[in-house]
């Protein structure tokens, strides 16, 4: 089947879409660098029109002021097959592509989840962008999807294959030459306790055991939890969880999403013990 011809700068779009799965307009065009929301709301009406991408939208007066919400629809995951067919590094992992099928009916729980992980990255690219010449050191950041490194061939693809963890973002902090590795998990407000508590016994275990395989050093686990009591809880239960290991150098940060959502990942948000930090 011969797809609809699209432009490079739309084959970006499906590219961010891939990477994020969802997207409004404003991010979009962040990620792009674009200055001219007339020409990005033009190629995303044409990607529509042509069945690469769907949106979520209400015309109903209540949510019309709340902005579309863009992920790839069916001609969309026929180009990224393509892509796979032609590209023997296997760019778009035949079964992470496979997933997008399925796009149009998650819940809204996934998709604020997404859009959170995407507003995170935004935030680490203003870093980047900014010249930060503090001190006479320029902090940077690298930071990698899930679906960056679920792909079999990435560097990182050791954190899929962890049977507990699955972290939303891994976050590398360069600051001249020392770096720093972030782990961030945003759970959900629908998590149940035993199931968050299990996630904290996962991430004690896999920082106690040195698991890590990454570059050095060992990451610094960042948790987002949906409310102040969740934090509370998830705090007090990962300090427990810590005083029966023999380690002395886990750390594991927590913010609740709404503060993630407002100040951005990189904010003096984190709090570990009594204290707050950044990254």
């Amino acid at each position: 089947m011969k797809l609809p011809k699209i432009t490079t700068r739309q084959q970006d779009i499906l590219e961010l879409l891939y990477t994020y799965r969802y997207l409004d307009r404003v991010q979009i065009q962040a990620f792009m660098n674009h200055k001219d929301k007339r020409r990005v709301l033009s190629w995303l009406k044409d990607l529509r029109d042509k069945n690469y991408v769907e949106w979520i939208y209400s015309t109903d007066f209540a949510e019309k002021t709340k902005p579309a919400i863009y992920y790839i629809s069916i001609n969309g995951v026929r180009y990224l097959k393509t892509v796979q067919a032609d590209d023997d590094s296997a760019y778009y992992p035949i079964e992470e592509v496979r997933k997008r099928y399925k796009d149009n009916q998650r819940s809204r729980t996934f998709i604020d989840r997404c859009l959170l992980v995407a507003n995170c990255c935004l935030s680490l690219k203003a870093v980047n962008d900014l010249e930060n010449t503090a001190n006479g050191n320029k902090i940077t950041y690298d930071y990698l999807t899930e679906s960056d490194y679920i792909s079999p061939d990435h560097e990182y693809h050791f954190l899929a294959e962890h049977e507990v963890l699955r972290p939303n973002l891994c976050i590398i902090r360069q600051r001249g030459q020392t770096t720093k590795n972030y782990l961030l998990e945003i759970f959900d407000a629908t998590l149940p306790r035993y199931r968050i508590r299990r996630r904290l016994k996962g991430y004690v275990g896999y920082l106690d055991d040195n698991e890590w395989e990454g570059d050095e050093p060992e990451p610094i686990v960042l948790l987002a939890c949906a409310t102040l009591t969740d934090l509370i809880y998830a705090k007090r239960a990962t300090k427990k969880l810590i005083a029966d290991t023999y380690a002395d150098d886990i750390h594991i940060r927590f913010t609740t999403s709404e503060r993630l959502k407002l100040d951005g990942v990189n904010a003096d948000i984190w709090e570990e013990g009594r204290e707050r930090s950044g990254l």
